[in-house]
């Protein structure tokens, strides 16, 4: 049976980093991805400089740049039947600004990191059971994990980043019930619309919400949230206004929102990035703090090396509390989007209002965008 002393499950913005992290510091690490890699993901695609520290700690901030990627002066707001309005993307307080970046290959890059720092990167091998050990002869407790391909895997530790849906968490019974507000969302790469001009833009349609960013080469990121009810019709509106066919192919996420986990951490299996807490995915701030809370989880286990004399309890504590910590201040736009698309009667009513006054808009921007 190979033994690790950490198996991370998913490989997305929030356990790529973790695992580099922790193997970077020494630790024996498994990354596990149940799809094959490269792979599309739903997501608005955009980086906004809450990230760059992280991609800096793992030495990646100039391969990111060198990915295909477009780096948007101006926002662009709008609302069916209200007419739109543009604003400059506010300055950073860092260097770096907002870049947009395809899902698939920031995750392949993350991926590779964390095989050079000395992970093992198993893509393709989903997780059928997890369960506690007392260990074997020869073998240490811990956790024992079973992927489709009949594998047997021993970790010490385990930290599932395995996004909202969590198959981990679900297993572990470290979620809180599902929502039934039935939201969905669904992506496509589309060819960039007549007279595009690479602007983010943030629509306000009669029956939902969408996202649109330029990923360069002649492709945009189209999103759209609704509730279940009413995205066949939103479908149709966003069809219509950037002029695609209905025969176009779109990728979906359900739910879009979910309750904070019950259990951040509890017996030795640590949540995180989606997994832990669900941001809105198409706002801007998802894997900025996807990055941020991998690095911060890695961070708190290398201070506490597995080998230490620190008990499990206090170091879950202390990731509890860190993790509290972390997204206590922000997600005020998030929030405020989720509640918007929840109800598109109060954001016809709202959104025109915002669109009379471009400093409101400026603010809100600034809430998501800098840093």
């Amino acid at each position: 049976m190979k033994i690790f002393d950490l198996i991370v499950i998913g490989a997305g913005p929030a356990g790529s980093t973790c695992a580099t992290l922790c193997a970077d510091a020494g630790q024996r690490v498994l990354l596990l991805e149940a799809s094959r890699f490269p792979r599309d993901k739903v997501c608005g695609d955009c980086l906004n400089p809450a990230s760059w520290p992280v991609l800096e700690r793992l030495a990646l901030t100039e391969r990111v740049r060198g990915l295909p990627s477009t780096s948007p002066e101006k926002i662009r707001f709008s609302v069916a039947s209200a007419g739109s309005r543009e604003i400059p993307i506010p300055a950073s307080k860092i260097a770096s600004s907002e870049l947009v970046v395809r899902r698939r290959d920031l995750d392949e890059l993350l991926a590779d990191r964390a095989v050079e720092a000395g992970a093992l990167f198993q893509d393709g091998s989903p997780v059928t059971a997890l369960h506690r050990t007392a260990g074997f002869p020869g073998t240490p407790a811990g956790w024992e994990v079973i992927t489709s391909s009949g594998d047997r895997l021993l970790g010490k530790h385990i930290v599932a980043a395995d996004g909202r849906n969590s198959v981990t968490a679900r297993f572990l019974g470290m979620h809180a019930a599902r929502s039934h507000n039935g939201r969905i969302g669904i992506q496509n790469h589309i060819p960039h619309p007549a007279g595009y001009d690479g602007s983010l833009e943030m629509r306000i349609y009669r029956h939902g919400y969408g996202g649109l960013a330029d990923l360069g080469n002649g492709l945009a990121n189209l999103c759209l949230v609704a509730n279940a009810g009413e995205m066949k019709e939103l479908r149709k509106e966003a069809e219509i206004h950037y002029g695609l066919s209905p025969a176009c192919a779109w990728r979906s996420i359900t739910p879009i929102s979910r309750a904070t986990a019950r259990h951040v951490a509890r017996d030795g299996v640590f949540l995180c990035g989606d997994a832990a807490r669900v941001v809105e995915p198409f706002t801007g701030e998802g894997i900025s703090y996807a990055l941020r809370s991998g690095a911060l989880l890695a961070d708190i286990l290398n201070s506490c090396k597995f080998g230490s004399k620190m008990e499990l309890k206090p170091r879950e504590e202390l990731y509890r509390k860190a993790h509290r910590d972390l997204y206590r201040n922000g997600l005020f736009v998030n929030r405020l989007t989720c509640l918007l698309s929840e109800h598109p009667k109060l954001a016809h009513t709202l959104s025109p209002i915002l669109l009379k006054y471009p400093w409101a808009l400026s603010f809100l921007t600034s809430k998501v965008i800098t840093m």
